[in-house]
């Protein structure tokens, strides 16, 4: 009907005009990378094994993009060959559609699959469950037949559970922490992801503790379906 939460129609808006839920100018987005030692690929320009989605949090945020420069460092020390779209990516839009938005989602769907059509690529890679659900199980309905077969998405844990076990990467049994971990909905529920993270955690060395709630009985974040951007009221 068109009645949504003021804040949702404006960031629904904004993601509209700029591609991004932050507003921010289109070259902004891989300006993460500057604070690099190395150069990191255009995927657009030159042919990589991993194409980074990164997505927008990663990408603009403050404190997630210091995640993201310690995963990029990580895939260049295991000299993985790797590239991202800088500013020829956009939002996924997997939140824009739970929101009921599907005509935004079908334009940002086609915006990033022209572009990833256009790159040359064997595994799309992302740190982001909502990315991955959307690249993983709605963009390859809306791909050529002849690319779908190839259309592999996978989450930052399997690549660096890979890498560990391959030994491309320092670290096994070196962390004596006792950890817990939290499955993000859109990763856990959703998509299966409930090993590679926890094995990626032992393999380093941590003893994981499970929550009582955990794996497909998690407790939700409350940040997906668009949630992210609906202010709640306290006490309500």
């Amino acid at each position: 009907d068109g009645d949504l939460p003021a804040n949702l129609q404006a960031t629904l808006q904004t993601i509209h005009k700029s591609g991004n839920s932050f507003g921010e100018r289109v070259r902004k987005r891989g300006r993460w990378t500057e604070e690099l030692d190395f150069e990191v690929k255009d995927a657009r320009k030159e042919p990589v094994d991993v194409l980074w989605f990164v997505g927008d949090y990663a990408s603009f945020d403050p404190r997630s993009q210091n995640v993201t420069r310690a995963i990029a460092r990580i895939l260049h020390a295991a000299e993985v060959d790797f590239g991202i779209l800088y500013d020829g990516e956009r939002n996924s839009g997997n939140d824009v559609r739970r929101a009921g938005e599907e005509g935004l989602f079908e334009s940002l769907a086609e915006q990033n699959i022209a572009l990833l059509e256009e790159c040359d690529f064997n595994r799309i890679l992302t740190s982001d469950p909502h990315s991955l659900n959307t690249l993983r199980n709605e963009y390859p309905e809306l791909i050529p037949d002849e690319l779908r077969d190839s259309w592999t998405v996978m989450h930052h844990t399997q690549l660096l559970l890979e890498l560990l076990r391959e030994d491309r990467l320092p670290g096994r049994g070196q962390l004596e922490y006792r950890v817990t971990y939290h499955d993000p909905c859109y990763l856990g529920r959703h998509n299966g992801g409930y090993d590679a993270p926890r094995e990626l955690l032992r393999e380093l060395g941590c003893e994981l503790i499970e929550m009582p709630r955990n794996r497909d009985n998690s407790f939700c974040c409350g940040a997906g379906g668009g949630r992210i951007w609906i202010p709640d009221d306290p006490g309500v």
